[in-house]
């Protein structure tokens, strides 16, 4: 049984920025504290991140999965490390959420990016075919603010790029999952191999105090307008 899975999904979010050498460097003043889409921020390509997302994403149970959380109360849910993931929402109406965030944590979230994993027992579990069905080539509109600061050219920190790609992973899903599927739909809850393809953000860690990013997108057949407030211990 096939159960494909094509998520676009959209963040935003704020802050004051401490990696404006990032941008000095690669002369990309307009995009503060973006880490370039070719870097390997904390140790890992931007396709790493990604995979890391995904898994951090679809392996919230419902209840408290930070996607389906339409207030930030669910927004600590299952971080870890130096690295804290904002998440988008599966739905396109707008959506502002309030989060209290650890100082010194990186941020790392997608604009709009498409996911698609396998069941163990497809026919077709070839590379070339579960990448075509994560194709992402339709981005057309990308708004993205960082307290008061616009980030140009957003649609440049693309996965799909040799180099940024993110290699085949694993997503386990918890019995109450986001698909509201059981092991008669998606055998031992596993989807294997996945693959994703989409425009992410790698912000360096927010200064204390508060922050804003409103972020609207359009693409992948999907569109978004999410605002984060940040509040940074």
């Amino acid at each position: 049984m096939k159960f494909p899975i094509s998520l676009a999904l959209l963040v935003s979010l704020s802050g004051g920025l401490t990696l404006d050498a990032w941008a000095d460097e690669n002369g990309d003043r307009g995009a503060p504290g973006v880490a370039p889409i070719d870097s390997t921020p904390l140790g890992q390509s931007y396709g790493r991140w990604a995979e890391e997302w995904w898994q951090w994403g679809l392996g919230a149970p419902a209840a408290t999965n930070p996607i389906l959380d339409v207030t930030g109360e669910n927004c600590a849910q299952r971080q870890v490390d130096d690295v804290w993931f904002l998440a988008g929402a599966f739905s396109t109406d707008p959506v502002t959420r309030s989060c209290t965030i650890p100082k010194r944590k990186s941020l790392f979230f997608p604009l709009v990016a498409t996911f698609y994993g396998a069941f163990l027992n497809d026919p077709d579990r070839s590379e070339e075919f579960v990448r075509s069905q994560a194709r992402c080539t339709s981005a057309t509109a990308f708004d993205v603010w960082i307290d008061g600061r616009r980030v140009e050219h957003p649609e440049r920190y693309f996965t799909g790029r040799k180099g940024s790609r993110s290699p085949f992973f694993n997503v386990q899903l918890p019995p109450d999952n986001v698909f509201g599927a059981d092991e008669t739909v998606i055998p031992e809850l596993l989807l294997s191999p996945s693959a994703e393809q989409g425009y992410y953000l790698f912000i360096g860690p927010l200064k204390s105090g508060e922050h804003l990013i409103h972020w609207t997108a359009l693409g992948c057949g999907f569109s978004q307008d999410i605002t984060y407030q940040l509040t940074v211990e």
